[in-house]
């Protein structure tokens, strides 16, 4: 399916309306958000994917396996597709648009959220009654519905932590009682904000496509930046004793020791510092997981790359296991951080903002505002695989 052919995926609905009302506070169903939608992953291929040493993968079994809920997590043995029950089961493959980048096109219709908040595309396919069971996720998720039909019900209410079946890989739902219940068709969709419980059952065999966003807890992110911040200190920086902890109890942990400690944070931890900024570019284009290979074969210059691009009637795109993300650096002469899979580069806002506009480049135009060392650059991103040719 060409991207072209689907206008909005919130259908009738502006940008802004979703955002204001439902984006991280209610779930919402969209009939037809991508009509005349055809599943572009067959279930053959989604189980030789989960076949792959690299794919993340897993099985769900709620009946006819060795317990209840059996969980399998990839890479599959070929064999143990035979072994299914003829109901009641379900596979699910992540990173779907990394390993297969023609599928990139499904996540490209939400850049209405930043792009560098996407997780993944991910796909499911159930036998009849197949489901994964209750559960809340942590990320709001959009559910796209491929063949088939799956039947949802969905509960907005709290969910204690606690409230889990004991003894299983999976976190289901002990209790749970549904409000709402919706049966998508193809190319229907809904929207759940993260912590609202949902659970899908399919109605003969079906096929969904979920596109998920990040959540990152903030013991995550506080870790992360400490490693950060700490990664190039000196192991001879010690902490002092200032003077007034001299002339205390001597088992007296003293306001002035303490001071001198929260002096240490203030240098390093300091939210308003730039730094931050420089390490939560780097660690939201951070993919934690590599799908790319260099190309087959590389160029040495533009010209040669734009003969190639030509000769093949190729179009040059931003490769979806790669993640892009920018931010302005007006203290610097090159006034723009471009984050590249965790790796930052300083080139002009221009640049930036031109390589990352849509998934396919306007070479032409880039190679016009780019400096001779961010051409060289372009050469290097697409010796990497960072950028590719669609053939």
């Amino acid at each position: 399916m060409s991207q072209k052919q689907v206008k909005s995926p919130l259908g009738d609905m502006y940008v802004d309306t979703f955002l204001d009302e439902y984006w991280q506070k209610k779930p919402l169903l969209i009939r037809q958000a991508f009509p005349d939608f055809q599943t572009p992953v067959s279930p053959d291929e989604l189980a030789g994917l989960s076949c792959e040493e690299e794919i993340n993968s897993r099985i769900v079994i709620e009946q006819g396996g060795d317990h209840p809920w059996q969980a399998i997590h990839g890479p599959m043995d070929e064999d143990v597709f035979a072994k299914m029950p003829e109901t009641h089961w379900t596979l699910v493959v992540n990173d779907l648009e990394k390993c297969i980048p023609e599928l990139a096109w499904i996540t490209d219709q939400f850049r209405f959220i930043p792009e560098w908040h996407l997780d993944d595309l991910m796909s499911s396919w159930a036998a009849p009654e197949g489901s994964v069971g209750p559960h809340i996720d942590l990320y709001d998720v959009f559910i796209l519905q491929g063949d088939g039909k799956r039947r949802w019900q969905i509960s907005t209410q709290p969910v204690a932590e606690d409230n889990v079946v004991p003894d299983l890989a999976i976190r289901l739902q002990k209790d749970f009682t549904p409000e709402l219940e919706w049966i998508l068709e193809a190319g229907d969709m809904m929207y759940l904000p993260a912590g609202v419980s949902h659970h899908g059952v399919s109605i003969g065999e079906s096929s969904s496509y979920s596109i998920g966003f990040r959540a990152t807890s903030h013991t995550d992110l506080v870790n992360d930046f400490i490693a950060h911040v700490t990664n190039d200190l000196s192991i001879n920086k010690t902490y002092q004793l200032p003077q007034g902890a001299l002339k205390s109890h001597p088992n007296e942990i003293s306001p002035e020791a303490i001071e001198a400690m929260r002096s240490i944070f203030r240098q390093y931890l300091d939210p308003e510092s730039p730094e931050l900024a420089r390490w939560f570019g780097q660690f939201v284009s951070d993919s934690k997981v590599d799908y790319l290979n260099e190309c087959e074969e590389p160029v040495e210059d533009l010209l040669q790359l734009q003969q190639l691009l030509l000769e093949e009637e190729a179009s040059l795109l931003r490769h979806p296991a790669s993640r892009f993300a920018f931010t302005d650096l007006a203290e610097s002469e090159k006034n723009c951080l471009l984050f590249i899979d965790g790796q930052d580069y300083q080139v002009s806002e221009h640049f930036a903002k031109k390589l990352c506009e849509q998934r396919e480049i306007d070479l032409d135009a880039l190679i016009k505002i780019a400096s001779k060392d961010e051409q060289d650059f372009i050469i290097n991103l697409y010796n990497a695989g960072k950028l590719y040719p669609d053939f």
